[in-house]
């Protein structure tokens, strides 16, 4: 009969079982988990070791392996700003992110919200990422509680924003449309990368050679969204296109032009930004822009898993080119 609380399916597997597994001693199990390049161990055991481990699902306990000089496989994540980007994206990238740094043995605790950093400082991270742009006086603060690398995880966002709003106006003049306005989001937490984004679209209408997009707020409730549209026509008789914040936000302006009984794409084009999942149920099916950023996710894990190991590195940046993908909306 077992005694209370020694259930092996809760139980902790410890050095001590995958040395008894492999039946070897416990230091040589220590050597070969921990790559001690001072022990010379031979092949066939160091491989019986690591067969062991696997079988039994060993996992390092992390303070004692920091207690005995270990390197932290922790990438700590914190959370505070991250209405400067797009959540939908900074989410996709975050959760790649800790795909990707899992195949260089690190592991990203997300601390959403962390105004409070003592209970994230117990975890010893080797790396802290911040969804803070570079240069926010943040970057700094946590450099100093926490002694580690700190990282903006979102290196060179403005030039990533901007690319998206550009790529939707040069879409829509290709379509041709020439009487454009940006379709803002209400919320205030959203201000700083809506106002990036309508100064590249501006910039982009300006190098096509076309009137600068107005602009016009959309609020999240669908009634008063449609009063922003009717005001916005009634302002604006000529519009033919909205470029709109992000998917979201677009969403919103077809729900509204399908209750003022406005037909898109034929009397206004609509595209939106961050090619959401729902873009393409929409009726009409939302066009939309994205960015491609596979190859930065894979490089930035490389880049953290240096800095976890000591070594100096130069972040490579999110990409500054969007593409359209374009659907029956425009």
């Amino acid at each position: 009969m077992s005694s209370p609380g020694a259930d092996p399916a809760r139980r902790r597997v410890t050095s001590t079982d995958v040395a008894r597994e492999a039946g070897v001693s416990r230091a040589t199990v220590s050597y070969v988990l921990n790559r001690d390049s001072r022990q010379s161990i031979p092949e066939t055991t160091r491989q019986k070791v690591l067969d062991a481990s696997a079988r039994l699902g060993y996992r390092p306990y992390g303070p004692a392996r920091l207690l005995r000089g270990a390197r932290s496989s922790v990438v700590l994540m914190l959370t505070q700003g991250l209405e400067h980007a797009s959540d939908f994206v900074a989410t996709g990238i975050i959760t790649s992110l800790g795909a990707a740094l899992r195949q260089h043995g690190l592991h990203l605790v997300w601390q959403l919200g962390a105004e409070e950093c003592d209970t994230a400082i117990d975890l010893a991270p080797a790396v802290v990422l911040t969804s803070v742009p570079d240069g926010d006086p943040l970057i700094d603060e946590l450099s100093e509680q926490f002694s580690v690398p700190v990282r903006s995880a979102f290196p060179h966002l403005d030039a990533f924003l901007a690319a998206s709003a550009a790529a939707q106006v040069e879409h829509l003049v290709a379509r041709g449309r020439q009487r454009l306005a940006y379709a803002a989001p209400s919320r205030p937490e959203l201000g700083a990368t809506a106002a990036i984004r309508h100064r590249a679209a501006d910039a982009a209408a300006a190098a096509a050679g076309i009137p600068l997009p107005h602009r016009f707020e959309v609020p999240d409730d669908r009634a008063a969204a449609g009063a922003a549209l009717r005001a916005e026509l009634a302002a604006h008789p000529e519009l033919d296109g909205i470029c709109a914040f992000n998917d979201e936000v677009a969403f919103t302006v077809l729900a509204a032009a399908a209750d003022c009984g406005i037909v898109v794409p034929s009397q206004i084009a609509v595209i939106g930004v961050d090619n959401h999942p729902l873009g393409p149920l929409t009726i009409p099916a939302l066009s939309t822009v994205e960015s491609d950023v596979t190859e930065f996710v894979t490089q930035f894990a490389a880049h953290v898993a240096q800095l976890a190991a000591g070594e100096a590195a130069e972040p490579p940046l999110l990409p500054d080119q969007a593409h359209a993908v374009p659907r029956a909306s425009t």
